[in-house]
């Protein structure tokens, strides 16, 4: 059996991974352990080798603990702390230089599912592959994971084909019932969607294939307890993969013509400068801190949107988490840092503006929208770079909220009571606040242009959701 450490600069960081990782074990016996932040209140980010340490010892009692780290000092804790510990726990041990959210997560999964600890390692370290695919980025691994093409070919292999009707596809928590079930049988397994398998093994193997609502997936099966694992499996997708449909349904919103009163919501933020005149050592730190509290605001979504709406909305800021939580957008900006000596705020809207931008360019409609999503944790990161607390609409009537365009992560934020409709100048049918606003019953008209020229908070507008479009009230002459 494996067991987990995981190990963060920042303590509110390391309880919401640790947090995200509970939910993965579906009663498997992996235990995990938090070493995270330093007990000093001024200042809390930082990582303590006699943490890690006592960390380490608390969930020893198993044949192998893997260490999983975010980054820099951590490393050097997590080392520091091999050094101290007794050599028989020590020899247990393992680093891990899987990226710490997404790493984690996979890894719980496979310890769980009780594999050894070179698939687990293997499962954490390839976590970022399906994030790739999805993002249609090459592969990083040195070596393409081959997947075994005998049961296909055997005759004797026997099959059963499932529709999956959970809204939001085979998304982390269904995906991870499936691992969790299959591990169970002594049987040789493939997925398959659309001519294409993986080993369901894993989070990462099952992420891989994309699965949506209404995709018709097969598993095949052979081996000794082949006909269970397909019984198995058919009881699981019966089950939905343990997800009420009832509470993940989404709720569409009404095509009713909205009237009100427009309020003009416009965030700003204060004025970025390029030069520093700090080291790039204390800009990267100044950076890896609002990160830090990026994804604490993350996991506060994460967790009001699964208290609060049906659905899997939740997964959007998951969605968020994940991406921001990607060493590659982190190592890229400390880069920048390093051959321009700029302020940790430039250098972070540099490398999000150029992956905006390059969303903007596809030319799939629903991915294009997914610049949006980078704008949002752009900006919310900015804010905490400078200190710039976020201002949202103080709307007390009833109104229709007016902007250029709206954050995701902003929507929730909205009184549904007072704010009865959006009306933007940009955004798109598909983005992600489309989704939130219509969940919690907020219409949505966007890509207005120059209809909201000249708007004024206090106007008289009718949004005509059917057909997309906002009509200004016209004032008699």
């Amino acid at each position: 059996m494996v067991n987990l450490v995981i190990v963060s600069h920042s303590a509110r960081l390391g309880e919401g991974v640790g947090e995200l990782a509970q939910q993965m074990l579906m009663g498997g016996n992996c235990k995990i352990a938090i070493a995270a932040g330093i007990d000093d209140p001024q200042n809390p980010i930082g990582t303590d080798p006699i943490k890690v340490m006592e960390a380490i010892e608390s969930v020893a009692d198993t044949d192998h603990v893997l260490v999983m780290m975010d980054i820099g000092s951590a490393l050097l804790s997590a080392e520091t702390a091999l050094d101290l510990l007794d050599p028989t726990i020590a020899a247990k041990v393992r680093l891990c230089a899987a990226p710490l959210v997404e790493g984690t997560l996979a890894a719980t999964v496979s310890a769980a599912a009780g594999a050894d600890i070179d698939k687990v390692i293997a499962d954490a370290t390839n976590a970022l592959e399906a994030k790739r695919e999805q993002l249609g980025l090459p592969s990083s691994a040195s070596e393409t994971r081959i997947t075994p093409t005998f049961i296909a070919q055997d005759a004797a292999a026997k099959s059963v084909s499932v529709v999956i009707k959970n809204p939001n596809g085979l998304h982390i928590r269904p995906a991870s019932r499936l691992v969790a079930t299959l591990s169970a049988f002594n049987a040789d397994l493939l997925l398959e969607k659309n001519g294409k398998c993986v080993t369901p093994d894993s989070l990462n193997q099952i992420s891989l294939l994309q699965v949506r609502c209404h995709d018709t997936v097969r598993l095949l099966a052979s081996g000794e307890q082949a006909d269970d694992a397909l019984a198995a499996f058919s009881r699981l997708a019966a089950e939905n993969f343990g997800e009420s449909l009832e509470d993940a349904a989404v709720v569409t919103s009404s095509t009713a013509d909205i009237t009100g009163n427009a309020f003009c919501y416009a965030p700003t933020l204060p004025p970025i400068r390029q030069a520093s005149d700090r080291s790039p050592g204390a800009e990267q730190a100044r950076l890896r801190n609002a990160l830090d509290l990026t994804l604490l605001d993350l996991m506060t979504l994460i967790t009001r949107a699964e208290e609060n709406w049906p659905g899997d909305l939740a997964a959007i800021f998951s969605g968020h988490h994940m991406l921001l939580d990607d060493p590659e957008l982190f190592d890229t900006a400390c880069g920048l840092l390093r051959s321009e000596h700029c302020t940790a705020e430039y250098a972070w809207q540099q490398v999000l503006s150029s992956l905006s931008t390059q969303y903007r360019q596809l030319d799939d409609a629903y991915l294009q929208a997914r610049y949006i999503d980078i704008d949002d944790l752009l900006h919310r990161t900015l804010r905490h770079l400078l200190q710039s607390p976020l201002v949202l609409p103080d709307v007390s009537a009833p109104a229709i909220l007016v902007a250029d365009n709206l954050f995701p992560s902003t929507v929730p934020e909205l009184d549904p009571h007072v704010v009865k409709g959006i009306c933007l100048r940009e955004g798109s049918s598909l983005a992600h606040g489309t989704l939130i606003a219509r969940e919690m019953g907020i219409a949505w008209v966007c890509q207005q242009g120059d209809a909201l020229n000249d708007v004024q908070t206090g106007e008289r507008l009718t949004l005509d959701v059917a057909r997309n479009r906002a009509i200004r009230e016209r004032k008699p002459l």
